[in-house]
């Protein structure tokens, strides 16, 4: 099936106040949408709205001015921020298997974008070299400088950084054969840019 339409969030520049609200808004709207009743998700909704009730503890806590509070808030944020990165294809997928997309995702809260021209959601290219090597390749667009990239290997419930670079390519070595990994990456030009879809790859 061809994606005609993308699902955009729109949350990566809001505080991390109004990240808390509209993330839990997503979520109320997701679980009383009857699209979404037969998905099982990759990580549980439960699970999601604890990981913004822990950004909004956060938030509270910088009140005391308490040593680290503030980075502290931050790491939180960017959770948040991932999980919706790994929530979106799903709302994406299940949207454009509808006879209006647009309607589906905007009812989550989400924005749609049409899939065409400049506002083309960039993806990754992943391959296999065998002996444990996956090389991760990245097109560049005008403005982006560099870009950050990621793997997991819970299906996106955590990340860990293997490049920081300005080569549209890089090389995670040393993983262990037949396990699944999953890769994103984000851009980086006069700031850090939304994360790309999440694809996985089997490693040889």
């Amino acid at each position: 099936m061809t994606i005609k339409l993308k699902a955009a969030l729109k949350i990566s520049t809001l505080t991390p106040d109004a990240l808390v609200t509209k993330t839990k808004n997503i979520v109320a709207l997701i679980v009383a949408s009857p699209y979404f009743a037969s998905i099982t998700w990759p990580i549980p909704l439960p699970s999601v709205n604890t990981a913004i009730d822990d950004l909004h503890s956060s938030i509270i806590a910088t009140a005391s001015n308490a040593a680290g509070a503030v980075s502290y808030m931050h790491e939180k944020q960017r959770i948040v921020i991932a999980l919706f990165n790994v929530l979106r294809p799903i709302v994406e997928l299940t949207a454009n298997n509808t006879i209006d997309p647009k309607t589906v995702i905007e009812a989550v809260g989400m924005v749609a974008v049409e899939h065409n021209g400049n506002t083309h959601i960039t993806e990754l290219t992943l391959t296999a070299l065998g002996n444990g090597v996956i090389e991760v390749h990245v097109p560049r667009k005008a403005g982006q400088k560099a870009f950050v990239y990621e793997y997991s290997t819970d299906a996106g419930i955590t990340w860990q950084a293997f490049g920081h670079s300005k080569l549209q390519s890089m090389q995670l070595k040393n993983q262990t054969p037949a396990s699944t990994l999953y890769f994103r990456f984000a851009p980086i030009g006069n700031f850090l840019g939304a994360y790309s879809d999440v694809k996985k790859v089997i490693v040889l």
